[in-house]
């Protein structure tokens, strides 16, 4: 609207002239203020456009992003109009209740490869967790857990394992106990030209036991947390991950599958919704506003 106007402030003030509403014309400085907001406002505008969609690509995972761009534009400017400087004030004191940063919302971020580099610090402080953190809990809060499913088929399957399954346990018994004999101190003597297999063997058997078998996911996560790609298209690069990353990948088909508004789900209760379908987006809003008025009045 505010773009209308500016685009036929001459007309405008003639007719109103003609009209001799005199009262209704704007100043100079009203006008510049009109023409400040409409370079303000359009990132409000692209936001609630973006986190709206709703089949195209996720939108959660974006949230965070365009908040940070938001943030970004709401420094004072020593040179901005006073009436931008208040606007920039009342956003920024309420910029929390309107559009808070929650967990899900950071995992959702996190879960887009390619906004890892991003400093996100603040928020993070701000809910008590890190990157590590959160991302664990919500596997956990999500019951994402494949290797205890393994762990647990393995079980199964070795409790109603017949005698000859019985036999490879002893015989595995046997090699292990060979396997530690041949490590003792006596096959130090054992020729030179077995010295580097004896050596191989030593290490493994002096070596401390990894910690990152102890917590897969733990190790996952830091894993990815240390990726440096370019990813176009977040939902590609899950879907082509394989099993490089499978409860981060769980947890991205949950969480990225979750939309950032209500906005589609009213759409379809809605008329304006029903106007807006696919194959009527190629309509002028001063047209959606005439067909709805239509509608609204037809039994007139």
């Amino acid at each position: 609207m505010l773009r209308s106007y500016a685009d036929k402030i001459p007309g405008i003030e003639v007719i109103l002239g003609r009209l001799k509403h005199f009262d209704l014309i704007l100043t100079a400085a009203e006008n510049e203020i009109v023409r400040d907001l409409i370079k303000f406002l359009p990132i409000f505008e692209s936001t609630t456009t973006i986190l709206s969609a709703s089949k195209s690509y996720p939108t959660i995972s974006l949230c965070l992003l365009l908040r940070i761009e938001i943030e970004s534009l709401l420094h004072n400017d020593r040179l901005e109009s006073s009436v931008i400087q208040d606007l920039k004030f009342l956003i920024s004191t309420n910029l929390d209740n309107r559009f808070p940063v929650t967990p899900l919302y950071i995992c959702a971020f996190l879960l887009d490869p390619f906004q890892l580099e991003i400093d996100i610090s603040r928020y993070l402080t701000q809910c008590h967790t890190t990157k590590e953190l959160i991302l664990s809990e919500m596997i956990k809060q999500f019951k994402i857990n494949h290797f205890t499913q393994a762990s647990g088929t393995n079980n199964v399957s070795t409790s109603s394992s017949s005698p000859q399954s019985c036999s490879s346990i002893t015989t595995t018994t046997a090699s292990s106990t060979s396997m530690k004999r041949n490590l003792s101190v006596e096959s130090l003597y054992s020729p030179v030209k077995h010295l580097k297999k004896l050596k191989e063997n030593l290490i493994q058997k002096h070596k401390p036991p990894s910690t990152s078998g102890l917590d897969p996911i733990v190790d996952e996560i830091q894993n990815y947390l240390q990726l440096d790609i370019s990813c176009d298209d977040v939902l590609q690069f899950w879907q082509s991950s394989g099993n490089a990353f499978t409860h981060l990948k769980r947890l991205a088909q949950i969480v990225l599958a979750v939309p950032a508004t209500s906005t589609p789900s009213e759409q379809v209760f809605s008329i304006t919704g029903l106007i807006l379908n696919a194959k009527r987006t190629m309509l002028l809003p001063e047209n959606v506003g005439k067909i709805q008025m239509i509608h609204d009045n037809y039994n007139l």
